[in-house]
C-alpha cells in the first residue's frame, strides 16, 4: 500500500486494487486482527471462568461434594437409602473427567477435544442437578452450612449453565471472525497479485515500481 501510494499514474482498471480501495481493505483486515485477538481473549476468559467454578477454587462444584455427602450422612445415618442415593451420584460425578477446552479453538486437530470438553462439563452439571433434585426430595433436609442449602445450590446450578452456555457462545464468535478474517487474506492475496500484474504491465518488467513489489509474497 506504501509503494503503490507513491507510484505516480498508479490507475488499476479495479477500484478494490486502487490506492483509495486498497487502503480500505487493508484497514479492514488490521480492525479483523484486533477484533480477534480481542475475541480470542473473551474465549480463554470464558474458558478460565469455568473451570474455576468446576474445580479450582475453594468453593468450586467438586469441593462441595464431600460436605453435601456428609450433610447427608449426618442427618440420615451414614448407610440410610438417602446416603446411598446421594454417594451414587456423587461417584458418577467424580467418574466424568473434566476434559479442558483448548486455547485455539479453531484448529482443525482440537475439534475433538472441544466436542469432549462441552459433553464432559455438560456431563457434569447435570449430575449435579441430579444432587439437587435428589436433595429437594429428601424430607427435613436442612444442613447448618448455608452453601449446602437448595436454594443455593440451585443458584450455583445456573451459574455454572451459565458458564457452559458463554464458552459455547465464545468459541462459535471467535470462529466466526476466524472464518471471516480467513476470506479477508484470501482476497488480500489475489488482491496483491493483481497489483502486481498491473504495475509490471503499466510502468515494465525492469521498472523500479515493479521490482520494488515484486518480490512480497502473501
Amino acid at each position: 500500500l506504501t509503494y503503490i501510494a507513491g507510484f505516480t499514474g498508479y490507475n488499476p482498471p479495479r477500484t478494490q486494487e486502487s490506492v483509495a480501495g486498497f487502503t480500505t481493505f487493508v484497514n479492514s483486515i488490521v480492525s479483523a486482527n484486533a477484533s480477534e485477538s480481542s475475541l480470542q481473549q473473551n474465549y480463554k476468559t470464558a474458558v478460565d471462568l469455568r473451570q474455576a467454578a468446576f474445580l479450582k477454587t475453594p468453593s468450586s462444584v467438586d469441593k462441595l461434594l464431600a460436605p453435601i455427602r456428609g450433610a447427608v450422612e449426618a442427618q440420615f445415618g451414614k448407610k440410610s437409602t438417602e446416603a446411598v442415593a446421594i454417594a451414587a451420584i456423587i461417584k458418577n460425578m467424580r467418574a466424568t473427567k473434566l476434559v479442558q477446552a483448548p486455547a485455539d479453538p479453531n484448529s482443525p486437530a482440537q475439534q475433538q477435544t472441544i466436542s469432549q470438553s462441552e459433553r464432559s462439563y455438560g456431563s457434569m452439571t447435570q449430575f449435579f442437578n441430579d444432587i439437587i433434585n435428589t436433595l429437594s426430595q429428601f424430607a427435613g433436609y436442612n444442613p447448618t452450612n448455608n452453601a449446602l442449602k437448595i436454594v443455593n445450590l440451585q443458584t450455583t446450578a445456573t451459574q455454572l449453565t451459565t458458564l457452559n452456555n458463554n464458552v459455547a457462545s465464545k468459541i462459535q464468535v471467535l470462529k466466526t471472525a476466524r472464518a471471516n478474517r480467513q476470506n479477508l487474506y484470501t482476497d488480500l492475496k489475489d488482491r496483491v497479485q493483481r497489483i502486481k500484474s498491473y504495475v509490471k504491465a503499466q510502468y515494465g518488467n525492469s521498472s523500479n515500481e515493479y521490482r520494488l513489489i515484486k518480490g512480497i509474497r502473501i
